[in-house]
């Protein structure tokens, strides 16, 4: 899977009385259902058909029916699938609009739930629940969340952070995507690790840490992935030059644009300008 921008998703969940988004997704071909983001909020993705895999920071997992993903706050995500159909319950939600006490717990969970009965019983109720047009059907899928939640963090706990750490990872984060939102404006300008930690305001060795954490690969490689996927768009809808584009884009090596794009995309610049 080629390298995608990680992009910061603001989840809004406005009705109080049910702080709980539930997305039953489909899929008939192979490919990705998002592009790599990252929010605020707790989200579960649990498999009901088909295989697929789920990246979350810089791991992938391959999942089946039955098996759970838990994605905890501020972490880079995506999933796509593998064989098809693939079918999954997707259940997003601020924890402390359910419960402060568990939100207080400050638990981050396991990454991969497999084959757990408890947890598949529950989403075979949520899932109908969710479906269903009956009256309570919105307070019985809380309840349902709850009660998921409740068996989650007495089970697969992976770690509890202190308030201090919890803050500290969301302003981590929050930090870096000042930086990604830097290079997604300004790609076309000469750029160094060093002006991209000063936009994120911490030390150089501690941004480049913290992106390779988060990204999965270091800032000047995710910044060329931008400038020549960028290229690749200007390529297919524009009538530039291979030349100009190659410069309007950031490279100022024209035999570098030239390899690094066969490198990501498999096929010349130029292949792409003849194509009609």
């Amino acid at each position: 899977m080629q390298q995608q921008p990680v992009v910061y998703e603001t989840k809004i969940l406005s009705d109080p009385e049910f702080p709980v988004e539930i997305i039953h997704c489909e899929r008939s071909h192979e490919g990705k259902f998002f592009f790599l983001h990252w929010h605020e909020h707790l989200e579960m993705h649990y498999v009901l058909q088909g295989t697929g895999c789920i990246q979350v920071n810089q791991t992938t997992y391959h999942i089946s029916p039955g098996d759970l993903v838990i994605i905890n706050p501020c972490e880079g995500h995506c999933d796509w699938c593998v064989t098809q159909p693939y079918a999954s319950d997707i259940v997003i939600f601020d924890l402390s609009a359910l419960s402060k006490e568990l939100a207080q717990m400050n638990v981050l969970f396991c990454p991969l739930i497999r084959q757990d009965e408890t947890v598949a019983g529950l989403f075979e109720r949520l899932h109908k629940e969710h479906l269903s047009s009956r009256p309570g059907s919105k307070a019985a899928c809380k309840a349902l969340v709850l009660e998921l939640m409740v068996y989650l963090v007495r089970n697969y706990a992976a770690q509890t952070l202190s308030e201090r750490d919890r803050l500290q990872r969301k302003k981590d984060l929050s930090r870096l995507n000042a930086a990604l939102a830097y290079l997604d404006n300004y790609y076309p300008q000469p750029i160094t690790n060093a002006h991209l930690a000063e936009v994120a305001c911490i030390s150089e060795s501690r941004f480049i840490h913290l992106f390779r954490q988060s990204v999965g690969v270091p800032p000047m490689k995710y910044l060329s992935d931008i400038r020549l996927r960028k290229a690749m768009s200007l390529l297919t809808t524009s009538d530039m030059s291979v030349t100009d584009i190659a410069v309007a884009v950031g490279f100022r090596d024209y035999s570098n644009f030239g390899r690094q794009f066969f490198k990501r995309f498999g096929v010349t610049p130029t292949s792409v300008r003849r194509k009609p």
